[in-house]
């Protein structure tokens, strides 16, 4: 389902880092011998924050494009934490769900070992599927926002329903957020919706705004907008 999307990802222009900021380019080697390539965005290279954020982007995208946006988080004492999918810009081997969605516990391992306070996980569209995926150390985070995911992967993708983010929720969910825009055209509202259900049935959060379109689609003031809605949960969480 990834190949597709990982052409229209490649072909993008890249987006020129924000000055100001520091990106620290980092490799994740993965046991099946695949690196990983990606970024922490930071104010500073040489001091960590005591606060972590992992991003898992769109199908469509790649790292390099979203560290103007990012940088909303580092700003509010996050270093994030952004790597291209398997497949994708500088990252080896071929793209499939099976592997993204087990490349992220890898990932997570890696943030946790730096030693920070607290980690986070903001993830958007197809992101979230491998945020709630069979695959992820959930308990890892501190808490976590899923932004416009389907609660379960479409039919035609021929994924098996072990993929689908309602049938990997904890027992509790009171540090889980899910945020639905009632002008998504790409993840229907009504398709997030049952996430979102299930989700405040277990103690969590479901966030449905109704001028939201899909994440980094909509225009900069709705991004930095649904982007403080995530970064106040984060700290409300504390």
């Amino acid at each position: 389902m990834f190949e597709a999307w990982r052409g229209i990802a490649n072909r993008g222009a890249s987006v020129r880092p924000v000055a100001g900021y520091e990106y620290e380019s980092l490799t994740v080697e993965i046991s099946d011998g695949i690196a990983l390539s990606g970024y922490r965005i930071s104010g500073s290279v040489d001091v960590l924050s005591t606060r972590a954020l992992l991003f898992l982007q769109g199908n469509a995208m790649r790292a390099d494009q979203l560290r103007r946006e990012l940088t909303y988080f580092v700003d509010r004492g996050f270093d994030v934490f952004i790597f291209d999918y398997r497949g994708y810009g500088k990252s080896g081997g071929r793209p499939l769900l099976r592997t993204i969605s087990s490349d992220q516990s890898s990932v997570t391992s890696v943030i946790r070992g730096r030693s920070y306070d607290q980690v986070f996980l903001y993830a958007i569209s197809i992101g979230g599927v491998l945020a709630l995926g069979p695959h992820m150390q959930i308990g890892a985070f501190e808490a976590i926002a899923v932004d416009s995911s389907p609660a379960k992967l479409p039919w035609y993708a021929f994924c098996p329903s072990e993929y689908d983010p309602i049938a990997n929720l904890p027992t509790e969910a009171s540090n889980i957020m899910i945020i639905s825009g009632g002008r998504d055209s790409v993840i229907h509202a009504s398709d997030v919706e049952p996430l979102g259900r299930a989700i405040e049935a277990i103690g969590g959060e479901h966030r449905h705004e109704p001028n939201f379109g899909h994440p980094l689609m909509d225009g900069p003031n709705n991004t930095r907008t649904r982007f403080k809605i995530v970064a106040d949960f984060f700290e409300a969480t504390n």
